[in-house]
């Protein structure tokens, strides 16, 4: 299914590596600030964006297959 949908976003180097689907806006920042805790920020980059993606239910979690814009 494609949607819009808050993500956050992990890049290295200027390349994304990976991304993950939150629920809301708080809940995004929330998990950015935990993971710039324990990740380098000086080479990772965290981002909370609103994208379009196509998404699907995986045991009960939504998870965002691929980012669209």
């Amino acid at each position: 299914m494609i949607e819009i949908v808050f993500a956050l976003i992990l890049e290295l180097n200027g390349t994304m590596i990976e991304h993950v689907h939150k629920d809301s806006l708080n809940a995004c920042l929330k998990s950015k600030r935990v993971a710039k805790k324990e990740v380098n920020p000086e080479r990772v980059v965290f981002k909370c964006k609103k994208v379009k993606a196509e998404t699907e239910v995986y045991q009960d979690r939504k998870r965002i297959i691929k980012i669209i814009e």
